[in-house]
């Protein structure tokens, strides 16, 4: 199995290919200044477009979206691959510095791949990692799903969670988990994923203290890297690919050993 480091860098090394330059060097521009709280100036509907896919894609105005994929056309889709790749990747160094105090660096890659296919060996690479317990990362997973109103993620839970005893007592106490009798580490976990995703570069002063006397390195790193991967969903939403498979009621998921989704599946 590929190592999560190994993969993001591939990932990384195959946007230049994915999109014209002058779009890569929009969107990084966009991203950039949105991540930072600044902005660019007179904006176009495709740079309203990234900033509001940093910001909150759940919000999108509609008017926004059909503006921008009309100029795009076609490169609608890899542009919206380019926006999350770049925009998780400086959530994921901003993370880095803040709970370890030392950059991610870079590891070396070879020739790039094509995005899509990056970004799914990736997803695989992430689901395969095993430091932490599944309902710790089931618990984090539903979180950011909340958070970026993806209707399918919403949908479904853990098979191996629910196995392990976790019911919707448990998940319906993540919207209110401070005040909830969820243990501590779970606290923690969900403090983290709400750092991650509303204020990136500025978590909490005590949060890495928080988060190392909870939760190992090891653990620490598989739920920073759960995070970006569960936060593919952004694409998703974007586009209104979030449908849930079922019409009522939860759909039971598990993980294969390639490291796939297998949905419809029943608990033990």
């Amino acid at each position: 199995m590929t190592d999560p480091f190994s993969a993001w860098a591939t990932v990384l090394a195959s946007v230049d290919d994915a999109l014209d330059p002058e779009l890569v060097a929009l969107v990084r521009t966009e991203v950039a200044a949105t991540l930072g709280g600044g902005v660019t100036g007179a904006r176009d509907a495709r740079g309203r477009l990234v900033e509001q896919f940093v910001v909150d894609v759940a919000s999108m105005p509609d008017a926004v979206r059909s503006a921008a994929f009309a100029e795009l056309g076609d490169r609608a889709f890899p542009f919206a691959q380019v926006c999350y790749v770049t925009d998780m990747d400086g959530r994921l160094r901003a993370a880095w510095r803040q709970l370890f105090a030392s950059e991610l660096g870079t590891v070396p890659v070879g020739a790039p791949s094509d995005l899509w296919a990056s970004l799914e060996a990736f997803m695989r690479t992430v689901a395969q990692m095993e430091a932490l317990d599944p309902l710790t990362t089931e618990i984090v997973r539903l979180r950011g799903a909340r958070a970026h109103h993806c209707r399918l993620c919403q949908s479904i839970r853990s098979v191996r969670a629910a196995d392990d005893g976790a019911d919707e007592s448990v998940y319906d106490a993540i919207d209110h988990f401070e005040t909830s009798a969820l243990i501590e580490r779970h606290k923690v976990a969900l403090r983290l994923v709400d750092a991650f995703v509303w204020q990136p570069l500025a978590y909490p002063p005590e949060l890495a203290a928080h988060v190392a006397s909870a939760l190992s390195r090891d653990e620490t790193v598989e739920l920073v890297f759960d995070i970006v991967r569960n936060a593919a969903n952004k694409i998703a939403v974007l586009f209104g690919a979030d449908e849930p498979h079922v019409s009522e009621g939860v759909e039971f998921y598990d993980i294969d050993a390639a490291g796939d989704l297998v949905y419809g599946v029943t608990p033990a």
